[in-house]
């Protein structure tokens, strides 16, 4: 007699009510076929409507009555479509990132999977007939010379895409295939497709690279130390300096061992570049992963990973979540960077999960960066890690020299242009030697605010606690936050003023500027406006490489990984915009930032130069980014978190509470934080390793028509403290989740805005 199988399934509803493991009776006749990790349908509620859910236990008993339990209706699919291997890891993920299974699973699932994106097929054909066909050719010729020809190019070699045959034939018509398929003497076959969101061509595939002696001491270093599953390494490399070419001999060594590789990027923009280097080296071994494809593009993707037709990922942090079965290493490149950071649920962040990954397949992880992160770095300095340097930039090219300009001597010199004389002169020397210039600034539209003169109000978003941001194109105001947008008015709201007008810069300003000033220079912008649609990034990087602008002008993504040997300029302007945000990152981003863009130029053959602007040039992290010092800027910016008690010393939580009603949002934040301080004075382990308790207006206090506050925790980093406050957590936010208010538990922020 077959023993009774139960399957515990996380119902496909994301619902705090439903966020617990359903168990289902499996039909004697299904036994065979269900294995973990697959979609079925089940009967759910009174009513036993269908639903899907997902098998992540099968066992032999429970303790519900089996008479209580219903029966498994339908598997979705042939194929588990989440990995077996990766189910600890969506458990370890509703714990540590507070999030429900569904939406730990859901990440998992290509998008394509849950709303049924058809297959893509095409049709082949193959030759059937092989005696007489020299005959045959002749008998058909009579009627018809493309059946003829048809025939002579299948005789070369069969399975050929309907399509291509018809026109190597000349144009058959679909009649001589039909013709040809009623006789007999050929087969039309459906196959499936993998849709190629790739369709750039690629130079010739580099082989025997000679690596220089901090890239064979890093390649061996890590090589070896992969040997031990579950290794972590900060490869902590100046801009320049060949880390890509690390990557991917570590890969050669990976795919050699029959194991698979993920490489991540922090920005879609560097995707097509990055991808670009792998496919050169490792053709169609590359699967590409990253929400710019289509639904279509990204489901073909994930099945060609899923059916181990490629070792090789690249992507943004989704890829991450890739269904990759036997990996050997993860890569993470420009591990600094706050775009690996997810700001919504579950709100995990990239380097933790792939941490947790590697543990639990046997993998090694490399954090790639010239600017580590501040708790990085002090991971690897207390041997968390292992650090890995290279201190050169390939063939011992200089780092550029770079030079301050304060914007304050600017002024009183009398120039108010966007450019200092040195920026400008730099420009124009560019242009007259025929090279490239990326100009960053880190902010969109045409002008900051829009403000009256006489009465100093400032036109802000109806929906948000900011100020609209002009774009000159439509002569707009336009939220970057919620993306409402307004006229641009011809008289002040408050006191009918016609004194309104834009102030401060962005990136369409400074376009203009570059345009009135230079008017010989080829610009390209490259924001978030301009990269919207799909490819968009792609092709402003393709015509930048090609030659076809002088100046690449662009917000933060033109600061990160990018490589043009024919730019020998960078300039920063307003580099310290990121001093005055009210984050205690603040001078580790801006020193990231200047140091990032600083990297992009002279990495050709020619010297490079940077011209930082500001006005704030003493400031410690402009100072050392000026220097190329991440060792003096670090030991300076320790010192500090050590003394105030910020992370790496200590351990931040973040609640943030929105909501339309702002009394009702206050109420919330301030009887969230008396119930922990309650718990703080019964529990003594708590109160061990708590440091810091608030519950305070977030910087940004209105977004979307929703008022935000947060509960702020500073906690002692020892793991003990950090479990205990994830289980308190957890029982607070159960008894505040009655209101229309909604808390966003962040164990891992990197932003407190």
């Amino acid at each position: 007699m077959a023993v009774e199988m139960y399957a515990g399934i996380i119902i496909d509803q994301a619902h705090p009510a439903l966020d617990k493991l359903f168990h289902y009776r499996i039909p004697r006749e299904m036994t065979e076929k269900v294995q973990l990790g697959m979609r079925v349908l089940v009967p759910f509620g009174p009513g036993n409507r269908g639903i899907e859910g997902y098998i992540i236990s099968i066992d032999r008993e429970t303790d519900i009555p089996p008479e209580k339990i219903k029966y498994v209706k339908r598997i979705m699919d042939t194929y588990p479509v989440i990995l077996k291997e990766l189910i600890p890891l969506i458990k370890w993920m509703k714990n540590e990132y507070h999030c429900m299974a569904i939406e730990a699973i859901r990440c998992f699932i290509p998008p394509g999977l849950r709303r049924n994106i058809p297959e893509k097929t095409q049709k082949i054909v193959f030759l059937k007939i092989e005696r007489d066909l020299k005959g045959k050719i002749a008998q058909v010729e009579t009627r018809s010379k493309y059946m003829g020809e048809i025939l002579r190019i299948l005789d070369q070699g069969d399975g050929i895409p309907l399509t291509e045959l018809a026109d190597m034939a000349g144009g058959a018509p679909l009649s001589s295939f039909k013709n040809l398929e009623k006789r007999d003497w050929i087969s039309i076959e459906d196959q499936r497709v993998y849709r190629d969101p790739w369709d750039q061509p690629l130079d010739t595939i580099q082989n025997n690279i000679v690596h220089n002696i901090e890239q064979t001491t890093a390649i061996d270093i890590i090589g070896k130390g992969m040997l031990n599953p579950g290794s972590i390494f900060l490869l902590h490399g100046v801009t320049g300096s060949g880390k890509t070419e690390v990557y991917m001999a570590l890969v050669e060594k990976t795919i050699r061992k029959g194991m698979g590789v993920i490489i991540l990027v922090p920005e879609i923009a560097l995707t097509p570049q990055t991808v670009r280097h792998f496919k050169q080296r490792f053709g169609n071994n590359v699967a590409v992963l990253h929400s710019r494809l289509s639904l279509g593009e990204r489901f073909d993707e994930w099945k060609r990973i899923y059916n181990g037709l490629v070792k090789i990922v690249v992507g943004a942090r989704s890829a991450i979540f890739a269904p990759m079965r036997k990996l050997g290493l993860i890569v993470i490149d420009e591990a600094h960077e706050d775009s690996y950071k997810s700001e919504a649920r579950p709100r995990y962040h990239t380097t933790g999960l792939a941490i947790e990954r590697c543990r639990e397949q046997g993998a090694t992880l490399v954090l790639g960066t010239a600017t580590p992160s501040l708790e990085d770095y002090y991971n690897s300095a207390e041997n968390r890690y292992i650090r890995v340097s290279m201190d050169h930039r390939i063939d011992n090219k200089p780092l550029p020299e770079v030079e301050v300009v304060d914007m304050r001597l600017e002024l009183k010199k009398g120039n108010r242009s966007v450019f200092s004389q040195a920026l400008y002169d730099g420009l124009r020397d560019v242009l007259r030697r025929g090279e490239q210039a990326i100009i960053l600034l880190n902010r969109r539209g045409y002008a900051q605010f829009v403000s009256c003169r006489s009465c100093g109000y400032v036109v802000k978003c109806k929906n948000c606690d900011i100020s609209l941001t002009y774009h000159a194109k439509n002569n707009i105001l336009k939220c970057h936050y919620c993306g409402d947008t307004r006229h641009y008015p011809k008289e002040c709201p408050a006191c009918k003023s016609t004194y309104i007008k834009h102030f401060g810069i962005g990136t369409q300003k400074v376009e203009h500027e570059l345009n009135r000033l230079l008017p010989i220079a080829r610009t390209v912008r490259m924001d978030m406006d301009t990269t919207s649609a799909k490819g968009a990034h792609q092709k402003i990087l393709n015509d930048f490489g090609e030659g076809k602008y002088d100046i690449l002008l662009g917000t933060q993504m033109v600061a990160k990984g990018l490589d043009f040997p024919h730019v020998t300029l960078s300039g920063v302007i307003a580099a310290d915009t990121s001093l005055n945000l009210p984050d205690y990152r603040s001078s580790e981003k801006t020193f990231q930032l200047i140091t990032q863009v600083a990297g992009r130029a002279g990495r050709g053959k020619t010297k490079g130069r940077v011209i930082v602007q500001t006005y704030q040039p003493d400031h410690y992290s402009i100072r050392h980014a000026s220097s190329h010092d991440y060792i003096g800027f670090y030991h300076e910016e320790i010192r500090i978190r050590e003394q105030f008690m910020y992370p790496p010393f200590c351990h931040i939580i973040r609640l943030l509470i929105s909501g339309e009603n702002e009394r009702s949002v206050i109420k919330m934040a301030t009887s969230i934080e008396q119930w922990i301080r309650q718990r703080i004075d019964n529990d003594s382990l708590i109160g061990k390793g708590t440091i810091e308790l608030g519950a305070y207006p977030a910087p940004l206090e209105k977004i979307k028509n929703k008022f935000r506050w947060h509960v702020l925790i500073r906690v002692n980093k020892e793991r003990i403290f950090i479990e205990r406050y994830h289980e308190i957590i957890d029982e607070c936010i159960k008894g505040f989740t009655h209101g229309a208010e909604t808390i966003a538990i962040d164990f891992y922020p990197t932003s407190l805005l």
